[in-house]
């Protein structure tokens, strides 16, 4: 998919997410009936016999047994629920802080206004505030008032209620008005942005700030306690497409007859509104499945003839739009890299390849125009061919607690920026749905090096075969590094 928004394990991992920036897609045409090769549309839920006998003993130590096996996985779709409204809600959040399509007003970078509003609370407050599993929160005269001038200016271009050419400003406003009471609307509009803000405001202080006097030895749990309970993010990033295009490198170079025609990809992710770094010169768009297809394709891992892309995920925004390809005659991708060229800040040979030879698998190049501001940045426009989009299908499917009944299994599962939101136990599971679904000799394939234990996959028949580092950007002072790990589905004894 996309590096979607992900926790950092150590400074240095802290020093990348702060260097890497969204890529831009967006899609435009007119209207096609995409047929996908095969429908994959029932699914089952997990059952505790499907988890490994081996790791009984660990999953008591966790709470889980099989007698509340059931309430648990009950338990994890309200919460799943609950965390998908959170993710929504900040997004538009983040939308309102940095978007220049509602404004004239500067656009505040997120984290920034988070250390505002903290510094400014005294000291009592600022340590109930952030205490873990705190439910206090400031008044809303403590919103900083930039933050407070956006807020309304928002609901001023709400309130216009005109016709709009922002998909994005349109979807929030269909998500307050869902929310909202019709009595009193635009009060309550306002209480209740204030009260996302500050919700969002104190996960982004812990996580920049607050994580910066954690102890290194702790730092990664500090970090995996946040993303384990923080609302689901859709954002993406080409960066960990490029570690995907890796290691189908190193799958090529010890296996060349291998055929990968059969892909899962969980968690496709939607550009939308990122907590950082929003570009918003396009309209939101999913384009992992290009990538995946166009490195498969290139690198004659699979046969275009017989390759579908299933794309599952829980948020229905990125399901429908992924669906609504369908519905379009022209695809045509507006790729802006993230990375942004300079002597300080030198791009690698491997990742401006990469990027310079993206799409030609699965479409034509064209040049991009894009704002001088932007002219640093690595860009391109594709054309989807319509065989290619007659290869991607997308399903709703919550890995941790389904998976699909039928008897396809993939030869390749890939799962980016996806695995930290998990807890130990829901891990598990995920890895379980993944293992059931994988043929054998298929490989799982993500870029969470310090996320998935050993333990797990060893007896789940997914043993690591591979993993390392890629560099993106070699600069001395803030290199950029994503990682990757390739895992192969063994038999199981």
């Amino acid at each position: 998919m996309s590096l979607r928004e992900r926790p950092n394990h150590s400074r240095f991992h802290a020093s990348l997410r702060r260097a890497v920036k969204s890529l831009c897609v967006v899609i435009v045409g007119l209207s096609l009936v995409m047929t996908p090769g095969k429908a994959i549309q029932n699914t089952r839920p997990i059952s505790y016999d499907d988890l490994p006998a081996e790791l009984s003993g660990w999953l008591n130590q966790q709470g889980v047994n099989r007698e509340n096996f059931a309430a648990r996985i009950s338990a994890i779709r309200r919460q799943t629920e609950e965390r998908e409204r959170i993710g929504e809600f900040d997004h538009l959040i983040f939308y309102l802080l940095q978007s220049s399509r509602f404004t004239e007003l500067a656009r505040i970078e997120p984290a920034l206004s988070a250390y505002e509003l903290v510094h400014s609370l005294g000291e009592i407050d600022r340590a109930k505030f952030l205490a873990e599993g705190s439910v206090f929160v400031p008044s809303s005269d403590k919103i900083p008032k930039t933050a407070k001038a956006r807020i309304n200016q928002f609901i001023a271009a709400l309130k216009a209620n005109r016709k709009r050419d922002d998909e994005r400003l349109n979807y929030f406003d269909n998500l307050l008005r869902k929310t909202t009471s019709p009595i009193l609307p635009i009060l309550n509009v306002e209480t209740l942005l204030s009260a996302e803000y500050l919700r969002a405001m104190r996960f982004l202080y812990r996580k920049e700030f607050a994580s910066r006097s954690i102890k290194p030895e702790d730092l990664a749990a500090y970090v995996a306690s946040l993303y384990q309970t923080r609302g689901h993010s859709t954002d993406t990033q080409i960066e960990a497409n490029f570690v995907i295009h890796q290691a189908l490198q190193v799958v090529k170079f010890s296996s060349p007859q291998t055929k990968l025609n059969q892909v899962l990809i969980v968690g496709p992710g939607l550009d939308f509104a990122p907590r950082t770094d929003l570009i918003d010169l396009f309209g939101p768009q999913s384009y992992q499945p290009f990538a995946v297809a166009d490195s498969l394709l290139s690198l004659k891992l699979a046969e275009e003839t017989k390759l579908q892309i299933h794309c599952v995920d829980i948020n229905d925004r990125v399901i429908a739009h992924l669906q609504n390809l369908r519905q379009r005659s022209e695809i045509r991708l507006s790729i802006l890299s993230g990375v942004k060229e300079s002597a300080a800040h030198p791009i690698v040979d491997e990742y401006r390849n990469y990027f310079l030879n993206f799409g030609k698998s699965v479409g034509i190049e064209s040049k991009l125009a894009v704002p001088d501001s932007f002219s640093a940045h690595l860009s391109k426009s594709l054309r989807i061919r319509r065989e290619v989009v007659q290869a991607i299908s997308a399903h709703r499917l919550n890995i941790v607690t389904e998976r699909f009944a039928d008897s396809l299994r993939f030869d390749l599962v890939i799962v980016t920026n996806v695995f930290p939101y998990f807890s130990p136990s829901e891990l598990l599971f995920a890895l379980t749905n993944i293992s059931a679904m994988t043929a054998t000799d298929g490989y799982l394939i993500h870029n969470e090096l310090q996320t998935v234990p050993s333990n797990f996959v060893n007896a789940l028949g997914l043993p690591l075969r591979q993993a390392r580092t890629v560099m993106i950007t070699s600069d001395k002072a803030a290199p950029l590094f994503d990682g990757v790990a390739i895992h192969q589905k063994t038999p199981r004894l």
